[in-house]
């Protein structure tokens, strides 16, 4: 845009005439190189560069205390051949692949890992919801007595204050 107002540019119309006339003639004759083929400007691959990686969609994620890490709803579990110095709490590199497999990477190191299932309920006990119509009874507006029992005479001299 400076460049542009220096050259008093203060419409679409002058500024389009100045892209076309100005700034892309001066971007074709420093920004730009012919390519060595003209059929095909592409490098090969070299050992350092990983597909799957650099077309992978990347998120970051905290280890938590227990090696795991949260991605996309679910848990993953960092298997413990894999867990060095510093990994708890760090934050690590998760790919989520095109063919919908997941890589964690911390430092430069991929890691293994397991997807860990969700704890169930124990002693199978699980919480039955009320039949429609009905709400839960709430403690709203209810004083709590559950101390009432603790101190008895300091309850009576209460009383007798009064």
């Amino acid at each position: 845009m400076k460049g542009m107002r220096l050259a008093g540019v203060k419409t679409l119309e002058a500024a389009n005439a100045y892209l076309e006339k100005e700034y892309l003639v001066w971007w074709e004759k420093t920004c730009t190189v012919e390519p060595s083929n003209a059929d095909d400007a592409h490098r090969r691959l070299e050992k350092q560069h990983d597909l799957a990686a650099i077309l992978s969609h990347v998120e970051s994620r905290q280890v938590k205390n227990d090696y795991t890490i949260e991605f996309e709803g679910k848990t993953y579990g960092i298997e413990r051949a894999d867990i060095s110095v510093g990994l708890r709490g760090a934050a690590v590199r998760v790919e989520k692949r095109r063919d919908g497999s997941v890589a964690i990477r911390f430092r430069d190191q991929y890691l293994r890992h397991q997807l860990c299932e969700r704890a169930k309920p124990a002693g199978g006990q699980r919480e039955v919801a009320p039949p429609s119509g009905e709400k839960k009874a709430g403690k709203a507006g209810k004083k709590s007595r559950w101390m009432e029992e603790f101190f008895p005479e300091a309850r009576t001299f209460a009383a007798q204050g009064d």
